[in-house]
């Protein structure tokens, strides 16, 4: 599994665990949904500053947001 892969898989799991949409994700995150999807999809390399924004959007830091990668 690459890096793109394991994000959006940390991606998915804490928007389960939150229970919040794509879209709802989007808009805590200031981004637009299609850039949530593509990250949570993996389709894209995913840059810094979106990992950032979505980490705004949970609530949590970079590092709780990478703290389960190996």
């Amino acid at each position: 599994m690459d890096i793109n892969e394991k994000i959006a898989q940390r991606i998915k799991q804490l928007r389960a665990d939150k229970g919040l949409t794509a879209e709802k994700l989007a808009w805590y995150s200031e981004l637009s949904k299609s850039c949530v999807t593509y990250a949570e999809k993996a389709q894209r390399d995913v840059k810094m500053s979106t990992i950032e924004s979505i980490c705004k959007g949970f609530g949590i830091s970079v590092a709780e947001f990478f703290s389960v990668f190996e």
